[in-house]
């Protein structure tokens, strides 16, 4: 399971995911590069990556492929530290976590300081291809340090041909693309940072820079030391301005945000010197380990009401829990139901209230539990007996969240109200259902089990109420959906309806006001 997803192979990437594994939180970073990945996976904290708890992936995505990555991985919170001129990688990122409904944070760089120096001239410019038309008005050399994003932008340019020295990661497929672009030999500098004043001076010497461009890319991209190093050197300085407008958090409150992402789920902190694997020991020895700052500890397991059944009546409160859980527990059929949002995630095809809890207890490292029962959580549901022996076990949070129910559905479908109806259940039951009908007027049955529509009706049939007013739905909420109108006796040879909702009225009963059925 990852809890954070941090997009960024940035310095602030590389911090925020240090600072969550430092929390006990699960992550996983993306990155576009290989290069990326090696300085990512090499952040000074190797044990944390041998227990899996800090995790890269490497490959660009667009908006769908960010989306699909959120869908599997069912992270709690998204990251955007990509760099400050990324903006198009904010925006997929950003519509990603709208689509499929995660937190997403935009972490936003610090700007550095205002330079000003008076043997250096400095010229700002929105984009790349402003930049390169601001250098065609001589034919002096170009350092630039941009990247290589905007490489072609500049190479492709007769007028700067034979003028450009780039300075890129050491990647090789950098390298490859560069030299797809005619840039190679000494005027392709591969060097890893960050760069100091001192080197940065070094270079324009040496490549006889009267030229360098850049992107104003905050205090941890070296921007300081860039324009210092232009100023020793005298040499005219092209800025590539941030996108306008930018929105986001800093630097301190993507890490408070994240401090209260572990509190909240109730992990343990780990020390800088322990790993994942201690965790156990820690939670037996919160009491004693003046090292561990943060003791609270409670695992949660999550009863979800599916309601009528399909899986597409869950509420949004109940698919972010179900991206979320460890495992999720449920019959068959009520996995197969949302099998769509648990792809890929453990399920475990219990439903009975005691083996679901010797499962849990037998695997301390299950924190988040989910289990999907049909129905609804308030009526003959499993929930009940969940609800007593959790009380019995302090260290587990019950939560339950109810779907939408199938009389509820029912009647939305009917277009009628559902207050004047009585609710009883046949499902795995019995009840005088003939007494009730003429006793306390409208029936909401809910079928299952045995008990199929046409045995209900055969049974009214044979207690002389076969007249008695039947609307049905047999398994709503389903792609074979099927609603039914008429009487008891109609439907007496219906042996295939089992899974059904039923209103049971009696034609001197009233029917409610605007019901035209």
């Amino acid at each position: 399971m990852t809890e954070v997803l941090i997009f960024g192979g940035t310095t602030e990437g590389r911090k925020l995911a240090i600072c969550a594994v430092r929390l006990g939180l699960r992550v996983l970073v993306s990155v576009t590069s290989e290069y990326g990945r090696a300085v990512m996976e090499d952040c000074g904290e190797p044990e944390f990556n041998g227990e899996g708890m800090l995790r890269v992936r490497c490959g660009a995505l667009d908006e769908s492929e960010m989306a699909a990555l959120i869908l599997e991985e069912t992270p709690r919170l998204v990251l955007d530290a990509t760099h400050p001129h990324a903006a198009l990688a904010s925006r997929s990122i950003a519509a990603a976590c709208r689509a499929t409904q995660v937190e997403c944070l935009r972490v936003l760089r610090e700007s550095a300081p205002l330079f000003k120096a008076d043997n250096v001239k400095i010229f700002r410019a929105e984009t790349a291809g402003e930049a390169a038309e601001i250098l065609e008005t001589d034919r002096e050399p170009v350092l630039l340090v941009t990247g290589s994003k905007e490489l072609p932008v500049f190479a492709g340019r007769t007028g700067l041909a034979g003028r450009l020295y780039a300075r890129v990661l050491p990647d090789s497929h950098i390298l490859a693309e560069c030299e797809a672009l005619g840039l190679r030999g000494s005027h392709l500098i591969a060097m890893q940072g960050p760069f100091s004043t001192e080197m940065n001076r070094a270079l324009l010497r040496q490549t006889g820079a009267r030229w360098l461009v850049t992107k104003e890319s905050g205090k941890s991209g070296g921007f300081a030391e860039k324009l210092t190093a232009a100023a020793d050197c005298g040499c005219r300085v092209i800025v590539i301005e941030r996108p306008v407008g930018e929105q986001g958090i800093s630097m301190d409150g993507a890490e408070k945000r994240l401090r209260e992402l572990s509190d909240r789920s109730g992990r343990y902190r780990m020390p800088t010197n322990r790993t994942a694997r201690d965790k156990g020991t820690l939670k037996e020895n919160a009491d004693t380990a003046s090292e561990e700052k943060s003791v609270a500890y409670q695992r949660t397991i999550t009863i979800v009401g599916l309601g009528m059944g399909g899986g597409r009546q869950l509420t949004l409160e109940a698919l972010d829990v179900l991206r979320r859980a460890d495992v999720v527990f449920g019959a068959r059929r009520m996995l197969d139901d949302v099998r769509e949002w648990t792809n890929g995630k453990r399920t475990e095809p219990l439903y009975q209230r005691d083996a679901v809890i010797f499962w849990l207890e037998s695997h301390p490292d299950c924190d988040s539990a989910c289990m999907v029962c049909s129905g609804d959580t308030g009526f003959y549901s499993a929930a009940a007996t969940f609800e007593k022996k959790m009380t019995e076990l302090p260290d587990w949070k019950l939560v339950i969240l109810p779907g939408i129910s199938a009389m509820s559905a029912l009647c939305a479908r009917l277009q009628r109200p559902w207050e004047t109806l009585r609710p009883v259940s046949l499902h795995g039951r019995d009840c005088d259902v003939e007494s009730l009908l003429q006793r306390d007027g409208p029936l909401f049955l809910l079928l299952g089990g045995e008990t199929s529509l046409g045995s209900l009706c055969a049974r009214l049939e044979a207690h002389g109420l076969g007249d008695t007013r039947i609307d049905a739905g047999v398994c709503l909420g389903y792609p074979q959906e099927e609603l039914l109108h008429g009487r008891a006796r109609e439907f007496t040879g219906r042996t295939d309806a089992v899974l059904a909702a039923v209103i049971l009225e009696r034609d001197d009963e009233q029917r409610p006001e605007g019901d035209d059925q």
